[in-house]
């Protein structure tokens, strides 16, 4: 059985791109250089969130374009969070985390330490890095305002149906702090 590839169109110049990566339109308020995706589509990040629990199962990914290798980024964000929550018990000290985690200096293609190698090709300039830092800076916070709600359920207990998938490493990496 394949993994879930996304569902958006990648003909070539349809989404801009850094390091390969499509910078897809996200449904958000968080400023940033996102486009803004229609309200009533799914954006990329509703599309990691709905395919991370079958995707964490593959050891493999075969990258179909550039919004491909986002959903790979996210799935792997979103482990990362997981990892960062598995100690906090309440809504609010979770959003305070993953917010801190999600503006935090991370990793990019072409840096020492990145764990995913080739799969994205380094920054051809100093342009290019930037654009990648700031659309994933965006999409990092969105992300972790989109998982709290799947993570703690309205009474404010922990979803243990979502904190399990911490254990699973996505294509056998995960993204280090």
């Amino acid at each position: 059985m394949p993994a879930y590839h996304s569902r958006r169109e990648d003909t070539p110049g349809s989404v801009p791109e850094a390091c390969s990566c499509g910078l897809c339109p996200l449904k958000t308020d968080i400023r940033g250089p996102a486009l803004s995706a229609p309200p009533d589509e799914d954006d990329i990040i509703d599309e990691a969130l709905q395919f991370f629990r079958a995707n964490v199962f593959f050891r493999n990914f075969d990258v179909r374009g550039p919004s491909d290798r986002t959903l790979i980024y996210l799935t792997l964000y979103i482990h990362q969070c997981l990892v960062k929550c598995e100690r906090i018990e309440d809504r609010a000290t979770a959003a305070k985390e993953l917010h801190n985690l999600a503006i935090k200096q991370f990793l990019i293609p072409g840096d020492s330490g990145w764990p995913l190698g080739t799969l994205f090709p380094a920054p051809a300039d100093r342009t290019e890095a930037e654009n990648f830092r700031a659309y994933f800076k965006q999409a990092r916070d969105e992300l972790g305002n989109r998982l709290l709600d799947r993570l703690f359920d309205v009474d404010g207990s922990k979803n243990k149906w979502w904190q399990a998938f911490s254990k699973r490493k996505f294509m056998g990496k995960e993204l280090k702090d």
